[in-house]
């Protein structure tokens, strides 16, 4: 579950699509911070939409494994999805027609839209619709989320029907996510040269300097959409010339998530009259998260983990590493959401942290030290400095172990390591952390979604409970429940829920208000990611 702007694989290599915003019911809707107001002007059509990237979008497949921001942003121009989520975070039909069940959430039937066409002419029909999620649920990124899917078939040309294995009454939800992203059949199996989907964009070309450019889709289903000629993705590796770019006028938006850049956003000054910044500040943000191997040493011990528990300084993390530019994280759930549960986290006190550390030596004969995977991140290795140091103090002794993606990944799925610092836990709905909680106590699987082997049968009886029913305040107290046992048994530690916006021209309008395929207004901002269909630009 990587930060948008951050290509960090463990949680997302297994949960791509919950690193996205994922919601059965939430009231967390977007909102646009601005440092400018405008007259009210009737939207134009034509113009170019140019957008600042790290780097050209090179994998366009919705079964990518770890899209970066460009391409998520890229995605939702060329491939439209199933579900969207309204204002409130809610699943609403976008291409569906309508998503149903019978009463016990084990049988779901997707209605597909008529008169819906693929950007190469051929018709969005059920027999694409299933071959795309058939290919959804073969891929690393998405076999643990889709796991209750126990069978996919079309039962008439515009109608699929999904079988579960045990009842998945927030399944919508995970329609809204990339894994209901509907790309062709050519696309998905590599033999179409060029992306092909229903969305308002189409792909057009790649520049000499790696820009992008996507056009207008002619044939769009929605009427008088998309509003843009054309999109440019332009590729500027690194996040000050981004934003430089963007205040010089020579890019039109640009997303952002670097301490130091959103520091500088807040102190535009004059030059901020010219750039509306879109800060969510409701959504559910991704989280610097530390995860604890409970399935090896030293951390098979609850004493080791209450020892680095009460060594550990959230406040010291948040204001020497992120210059204050988020908010200490409680636990998986981001406190605005409606699902928090508050149980703040223990204060720092190093009396606590030695007495643990203390009881771990008089039980193993050996000092309480271990390993950290760091991924490459310049944040995220100031972060694990900072908290070697905060370790040190209370005599705990860790080494830092610098990896890439790659190798992190792999060592957390199979379960060598003793503890990893990464970026995850930005889902609306705790409904998608299943996968990262569930095995059995008495053996775990050579390759695990759950990484930290903590297999607890209170945090999974909450949870598959929560997927029986559409009943809020059940839900409610089974994710309540699944929060606090995990805060007591600490598989994870929870360190900082990391800001991200999206910074645009004054002149670039409706970037977060546009409605759904069924009418309903949308979800202002995906992550980092928003629609484009309905974006225009005033003179």
């Amino acid at each position: 579950m990587p930060s948008p702007l951050r290509v960090l694989r463990p949680l997302a290599v297994l949960l791509v699509a919950t690193a996205l915003v994922v919601s059965a019911c939430s009231s967390g809707g977007s909102t646009s911070a601005s440092t400018t107001s405008s007259t009210a002007v009737a939207p134009r059509t034509g113009g170019v939409l140019d957008i600042a990237v790290p780097a050209d979008p090179i994998r366009w497949s919705p079964l990518a494994v770890d899209p970066t921001t460009a391409e998520l942003q890229a995605q939702r121009a060329v491939y439209d999805r199933l579900m969207a989520l309204d204002a409130n975070g809610v699943a609403v039909p976008d291409l569906a027609d309508s998503v149903t069940s019978n009463p016990e959430f084990t049988v779901w039937t997707i209605r597909l839209r008529s008169g819906v066409t693929f950007s190469d002419g051929t018709v969005l029909d059920a027999s694409s619709v299933a071959a795309a999620l058939l290919w959804q649920r073969s891929t690393p990124a998405a076999y643990s989320l889709l796991a209750p899917v126990q069978s996919i078939e079309v039962i008439a040309p515009h109608s699929v029907r999904v079988t579960m294995t045990s009842p998945w009454s927030t399944f919508p939800s995970v329609l809204a996510t990339p894994v209901g992203a509907i790309a062709s059949v050519a696309t998905m199996n590599g033999t179409s040269p060029t992306p092909i989907g229903t969305g308002p964009f189409v792909w057009s070309a790649v520049g000499a300097d790696g820009t992008v450019t996507l056009v207008r889709n002619a044939t769009y289903w929605r009427r008088g959409l998309p509003r843009l000629d054309a999109v440019r993705l332009i590729p500027i590796a690194q996040a000050n010339d981004r934003l430089d770019a963007l205040l010089d006028g020579r890019v039109s938006m640009v997303a952002v998530d670097e301490s130091a850049q959103l520091v500088r956003l807040s102190n535009l000054g004059d030059a901020g009259s010219r750039i509306t910044v879109h800060d969510d500040r409701n959504a559910e943000r991704p989280k610097l998260v530390i995860a604890l191997d409970t399935g090896r040493p030293p951390f098979d011990r609850e004493s080791a983990r209450r020892a680095v528990l009460a060594a550990t300084d959230r406040s010291e993390i948040l204001t020497k590493v992120f210059d204050g530019q988020g908010a200490i994280a409680r636990g998986p759930i981001s406190d605005p959401s409606p699902w928090f549960t508050d149980h703040a986290p223990p204060a720092r006190d190093l009396t606590v942290a030695r007495r643990f550390a203390d009881e771990y030596t008089k039980a193993t004969g050996a000092p309480l030290s271990f390993h950290l995977l760091v991924p490459p991140d310049v944040e995220i290795t100031l972060a694990a400095a900072v908290w070697r140091s905060q370790l040190l103090a209370a005599g705990i002794d860790v080494t830092l172990d610098p990896v890439d993606g790659s190798a992190e990944s792999l060592a957390t799925v199979t379960g060598q390591y003793q503890a990893a610092m990464m970026v995850g836990f930005s889902s609306l709905t705790p409904d998608s952390y299943l996968p990262l909680f569930a095995g059995s106590v008495a053996e775990q699987s050579v390759l695990s979604a759950n990484i930290t082997r903590y297999v607890d049968p209170t945090v999974i009886r909450a949870l598959n409970d929560a997927r029986t029913t559409t009943d809020v305040s059940r839900q409610l107290a089974d994710y309540g429940i699944m929060q606090e046992q995990v805060a007591l048994d600490v598989p994870y530690l929870f360190l900082v829920q990391m800001r991200q916006v999206v910074a645009t021209s004054s002149k670039v309008r409706d970037l977060t208000s546009w409605q759904t395929g069924s009418g309903s207004s949308g979800l202002g901002q995906d992550a980092a990611t928003v629609s484009l269909a309905q974006v225009w630009i005033a003179p």
